[in-house]
């Protein structure tokens, strides 16, 4: 009986224990917005804490779960502050969300622009801030970029304010383009340049002319955020467009509330710094003949708008005036973007359109042709100075026109500086307009659509006028007038479907699944008076004055290629802890034949969370593990594989185009690449590491090579061949060592390692009328000595130089004629032992590693950041050196007691001179391999100094900061004679070559930004 009463109780205790417990679940549903502007949050975490139980809100920021009173409910989303609300009465719980300083930096913006948690990554990425960008600003953008993400390269042309940039990540990997992939707001951007220098000379036409690029038409003020995805995993997505990488550019938009107007000016001294130094009066006539520049940057932004609409506005100019006398460069770019949310939030819209003009006058070039500062260096006199002949022309009588005034030196290069920049002169008339729209579409809570079009154009033209009596070599008799006008338009459109959805507890999928067209058109016309005639008229620059007439002296270029593409991509999170990454893509290229018009480009990747996977040491905030695989691949030119040659205004042909080998089928060239990488951070975030080791592949590149004419009927045909691999290392270390109410010290170290190797040139395919190839020419030597070249065992970027030939203790051999013993005659022996193309291998441009270290200070209202920049190992070569010591025979090198020990042909020790040494290893085809250096150097890039003004509750301005800024100030080391971070081309060829460049400069100013 007691029995059976205490299972009574019992169980009627369990039964008003369960009843209790069911009475306090309940549901309870709400909406998670930004506290910022209102906008609900898709995709935010909500969790009921110490439990599995959660879900994630839908397209409008709504949830809804069933849980307890008294649960705590954790609500979370990248880039925001984390809320935990404990659950009481109420069924409804609406939360708002701050954006979290700390955790925007965990926001990635990854491929077609959709934003992901830096930890789910299975891949490399770093992010940049926009205030890294506009605290010592430059024309390019992109140049600030310097020193500031582990595995980026970046090498400056040394064409002044508008020039181009080479941007390389984790090395070159083809003989094609190298640069990376640039998207601006998630779609990709065209970044195309008319010209870009390709051997010592230059051609006759326009020398070594920099075409610029599109880069430098962006305000870089307009800029929000900035990614680097530097493996083929991160950009697998974009196909073969991104096989070198990509660059993500988020650019600002209006935000809800009153409107904000931002103004900043930026004005910088700019000075040839870092010219050679020789010491006598040909560095004095290179100082006297070159200017002190002024660079002008302003920008205006307006930002505002209501909760449904934001509107941003901005309007931004450059002026600058170079170094290089006659240089200018002005600039205008307007920004619009407006966003919207319409129809109760079932539709979004992001409509934009940037339109940007640069004209460029006399914009600097390098090399022997065309280049102002050969004159310069080359003027050699007793009895005069250079600035005598400033006054750079006088009277022909017997023509009756203005002639170049000069002493006239034996060379073809030689001419009047001044002549040069004023009846040489050259303008460079740039014109881009990107208009984009992006539609988004909510169909449920799991699923949306979105679509994107872009029509971005550019327009680039050239413009030389040269006036009689210029050297022959350049202009015939009565000058010579050039016009280059190239037109290049992208059309870009796509279509995505966005999944976003939880398949169970702690399982989570996002997904796309897409396709996108890509058109692209290049129409280019070229007149050029000097082609096969001469003007008519002196210096009278028109079509109409052409002697050789519209047949011969006009070409005009149309091609059009297309790329349409299927992509998917899934990322698959467990409990939050694990992340699989899957994409896949693929391409149909109309530059390829049917048979090989379609490529596929899979990846995949893994992370771990170690740090919620084990339980690690407290300091540990946060541990990754990751690893991902991917091969991407890229086309080509429709100007590669275009079976049909082209002709003249009178239907006879110019020059056959290069043609795939007969019988071979061209197909994409393809990049296999494998990266693993860990990320820890301790003490709360303060310290953290990014380490990653990646191995790539790049095989079926498509060379050029030669053949036999009797039986192909051409001299050089394309093929399939080859294999060049990268292998290598980066970290990046951060640290907050000092933070408090009054101090704060934050600092960041970018290490880079990267080892190149050309595995293969030829592929063994045994083809009639195939001339096996030994190397690869990207710049052959001409009638230089020196060139850029590919060999197997070698790597790219190798240099190729005549060289002495040297005894068995090194001594340089120089034969000795005594003919005449009271005037011997010197000639040094060339070194021709294990020569490709009859020179020898003396460096490589690219450095064996890179180091950044960038730090801010912030003390009350003071603030100061610099950046120390440093490249290690690699050479580089002085052709300026070569050819003013083959003018001149003045050294600027120190020697022991100013001579040079040598030997002659009977191995018979004496010295010589430096003066007599140099003069015979020097010249414009002289013994190059002497004017090696290395590459090494560390500068102090960047430094700023600002202050934030306090500003009273009155005051019309909400924010006033003033800063004084420099660029490139000085070298903590450098060894070689010029700016081993300058060369001669932003191409594949002539890396770490300086032939006659314009000197770098130091810049230093003031910036002020001010807001209201």
């Amino acid at each position: 009986m007691k029995q059976n009463l205490r299972r009574f109780l019992l169980f009627s205790l369990f039964l008003f224990i369960s009843q209790l417990t069911f009475a306090q679940e309940k549901d309870v549903k709400g909406t998670v917005t930004s506290k910022t502007d209102g906008s609900p949050i898709p995709g935010a975490s909500i969790l009921v804490k110490g439990t599995t139980n959660g879900t994630q809100t839908d397209f409008d920021g709504n949830y809804s779960l069933t849980a307890s009173v008294g649960d705590i409910l954790t609500v979370s989303y990248i880039g925001m502050t984390t809320v935990e609300i404990t659950i009481g009465d109420s069924n409804t719980i609406n939360v708002q969300l701050e954006e979290d300083a700390t955790a925007l930096s965990e926001v990635v913006v990854t491929a077609l622009g959709i934003k992901k948690s830096r930890k789910s990554l299975t891949y490399s990425a770093q992010d940049i801030d926009a205030d890294e960008l506009s605290k010592a600003k430059q024309t390019n953008p992109v140049s600030s970029l310097s020193g500031k993400v582990a595995g980026l390269s970046i090498n400056r042309s040394a064409s002044g304010a508008g020039g181009s940039v080479k941007v390389t990540l984790r090395g070159n990997s083809s003989i094609g383009n190298n640069q990376p992939l640039y998207v601006v707001d998630g779609i990709p951007l065209s970044n195309p340049s008319s010209s870009q220098p390709g051997d010592t000379f230059g051609d006759i036409n326009g020398g070594n002319r920099d075409g610029g690029d599109a880069l430098s038409l962006i305000n870089p003020d307009d800029i929000e955020s900035l990614t680097v995805l530097k493996g083929a995993s991160a950009s697998a997505l974009y196909g073969s467009a991104g096989l070198n990488g990509v660059i993500l550019i988020t650019t600002k938009k209006g935000r809800a509330g009153g409107f904000k107007v931002d103004f900043s000016s930026n004005l910088t001294v700019d000075t040839a710094a870092y010219a050679m130094d020789f010491n006598d009066e040909t560095q004095s006539n290179v100082d006297d003949f070159l200017d002190t520049g002024i660079t002008n940057i302003n920008s205006v932004s307006i930002s505002g708008g209501t909760e449904n609409a934001q509107t941003y506005f901005s309007y931004s100019n450059t002026f600058a005036s170079g170094v290089l006398p006659t240089n200018s460069l002005k600039q205008h770019t307007i920004n619009i973007r407006e966003t919207a949310r319409l129809f109760d939030d079932k539709l979004r819209l992001n409509a934009s359109v940037m339109s940007s003009t640069q004209n460029i006058k006399n914009r600097p070039i390098s090399g022997l042709y065309f280049n102002p500062l050969v004159g310069a260096y080359a003027f050699q006199s007793d009895s005069e100075q250079l600035s005598d002949y400033s006054n750079f022309e006088s009277l022909d009588p017997a023509r009756n026109i203005m002639a170049q005034r000069w002493f006239r030196g034996t060379s073809d290069i030689e001419q009047n500086p001044y002549w040069i920049i004023n009846r040489n002169a050259s303008e460079d008339s740039n014109k881009k307009l990107v208009a984009s729209l992006s539609l988004d579409f909510k169909i449920n809570d799991w699923l949306s659509l979105q679509t994107r079009g872009t029509y971005d154009r550019s327009v680039l033209n050239f413009e030389r006028k040269t006036h009689a009596t210029t050297e022959a070599t350049l202009a015939p008799l009565n000058g010579r007038y050039i016009v280059f006008e190239n037109d290049y338009t992208q059309y870009y459109g796509d279509l995505i479907a966005n999944i976003n959805t939880q398949i169970k507890d702690g399982i989570t999928v996002n997904a796309i699944v897409g396709a996108s067209t890509t058109r692209s058109t290049t129409e280019s016309f070229n007149a050029d008076s000097g082609t096969n005639g001469d003007l008519q008229f002196a210096n009278v620059f028109s079509f109409q004055n052409f002697n050789g007439g519209p047949t011969t002296n006009f070409r005009q270029d149309s091609f059009e290629t297309r790329v349409n593409s299927l992509f998917a991509s899934a990322t698959i999170g467990f409990n939050d802890k694990i992340f699989v990454d899957l994409t896949a893509r693929n391409d149909w290229s109309s530059t390829l034949p049917p048979e090989n018009n379609s490529f596929f480009y899979p990846s995949i990747g893994v992370t771990g969370i170690l740090s919620e996977l084990f339980e690690l040491p407290e300091n540990v905030s946060f541990a990754k593990f990751r690893a991902s695989y991917a091969e991407v691949g890229s086309g080509f030119g429709a100007d590669q594989i275009n079976p049909n040659g082209q002709i003249q205004f009178d239907g006879s042909p110019i020059v056959t185009q290069v043609r795939p080998f007969p019988g071979s089928t061209p197909k994409p060239e393809r990049q296999k690449s494998f990266e693993i990488g860990t990320e820890w951070k301790f003490y709360n975030n303060r310290l953290g590491i990014d380490l990653g080791y990646y191995n790539t592949k790049t095989v079926d590149q498509y060379y050029e090579f030669a053949t036999s004419v009797a039986v192909i009927g051409a001299p050089s045909a394309r093929l399939n061949s080859g294999e060049i691999s990268n292998k290598g290392i980066e970290a990046s270390i951060f640290a907050i060592p000092i933070q408090n109410d009054d101090f704060a010290w934050t600092t960041r170290v970018n290490f880079a390692s990267n080892k190149n190797r050309v595995e293969k040139i030829y592929n063994g395919q045994v083809l009639e009328g195939l001339i096996e190839p030994e190397f690869f020419t990207l710049s052959g030597k001409g009638v230089n000595t020196f060139g850029s070249y590919l060999v197997e065992g070698g790597s790219f970027g190798d240099i190729y130089a005549q060289v002495v030939r040297r005894d068995a203790n090194g001594l340089p051999i120089v034969d000795v004629d005594n003919t005449d013993p009271s005037n011997p005659v010197y000639s040094i022996q060339q070194n021709d032992d294990n020569t490709v193309d009859g020179l020898t291998k003396v460096g490589n441009a690219n450095p064996d590693f890179t180091l950044g270290w960038n730090n801010s200070f912030t003390y009350k209202n003071f603030t100061i950041d610099f950046l120390i920049d440093g490249k290690f190992g690699g050479e580089t070569m002085s052709m300026t050196e070569a050819i003013v010591e083959g003018f001149s025979n003045n050294s600027a090198r120190e020697t022991a007691n100013g001579n040079v020990n040598v030997v002659d042909q009977g191995g018979n020790p004496f010295t010589l001179s430096a003066q007599q040494y140099y003069g015979l290893a020097g010249g414009r085809n002289g013994f190059t391999g002497e004017y090696i250096y290395s590459a090494t150097n560390v500068r102090l890039a960047e430094f700023a100094l600002g202050y934030n003004f306090n500003l009273g509750e009155n005051s019309f301005f909400n924010r006033i900061k003033a800063s004084l800024i420099g660029s490139n100030l000085f070298f903590f080391y450098k060894d070689a004679p010029h700016d081993p971070n300058v060369s001669l081309s932003t191409g594949n060829a002539l890396q770490g070559v300086d032939v006659l460049g314009l000197p770098s400069s130091r810049s230093i100013g003031l910036n002020v930004n001010l807001t209201f």
